[in-house]
């Protein structure tokens, strides 16, 4: 079934790289690209195609259209390379012979470094959401704040409280965006597989934008540290 149009013709389904081909000769091959793709549905002999605007495609054959479906879901959640390197990874420091500035900056990525590792060639959506857990990820920045703090006056309390609050007032559209991975991740597990690669979209997004901000409220970090 063809969006709206039933084909009873033999054919064959490829995944190429960005996207999958249905071709039944005599007809043209049709390709369809990811970013038009929804979600679908995995029987053991069909696959159901869920296509924005809902549209539907529907193929019979055989097991191996089963094992197609998983891997259009694989190749379309794929970790966009975008999401891959932030500009604070790369980060060149103006005062780089500054021990404290250092140190700040390296704690401040650690958290962001270590699950971006964690996700890295990872295709299962599931898997990913869990590797990347949006609440995990704002504890974890916040204990940076405090120890950022704690690198920059080691020896007054009351002036790394009011650094720390200082930084998270900064940091707060990456938390805010943290939020939004949780809560979109909360979405994919407890979605189905017709919206499957919709809502991997929401969370990927989230995490593109939780990588933008922290490299945003990391500017702003390092003022506030280089005014102290």
């Amino acid at each position: 079934m063809v969006r709206g149009r039933e084909v009873d013709a033999l054919g064959t389904a490829t995944l190429e790289t960005d996207g999958l081909v249905i071709a039944w000769p005599p007809a043209a091959a049709w390709r369809l690209d990811l970013e038009g793709i929804d979600g679908v549905a995995l029987a053991n002999a069909s696959l159901t195609v869920y296509l924005r605007e809902h549209d539907v495609l529907e193929l019979s054959g055989d097991g191996s259209l089963r094992t197609l479906g998983l891997a259009l879901v694989e190749l379309a959640c794929r970790v966009p390379e975008m999401m891959r390197g932030g500009r604070a990874s790369g980060l060149t420091l103006s005062a780089a012979h500054d021990v404290t500035l250092q140190g700040a900056h390296d704690r401040w990525l650690a958290p962001l470094l270590a699950v971006r590792r964690a996700i890295q060639g990872v295709t299962d959506p599931e898997r990913q959401v869990a590797l990347l857990d949006g609440a995990r990820l704002a504890e974890e920045m916040l204990r940076a704040l405090s120890e950022i703090a704690a690198i920059r006056y080691p020896e007054d309390v009351a002036q790394q409280r009011a650094l720390e609050a200082a930084m998270e007032d900064e940091a707060e559209p990456m938390f805010d965006a943290l939020e939004r991975v949780a809560m979109a991740a909360a979405d994919l597990r407890g979605g189905e597989m017709d919206t499957r690669i919709a809502d991997w979209r929401r969370w990927i997004v989230a995490v593109q934008e939780t990588f933008s901000a922290s490299d945003e409220a990391w500017n702003e970090i390092r003022s506030l540290l280089e005014e102290g």
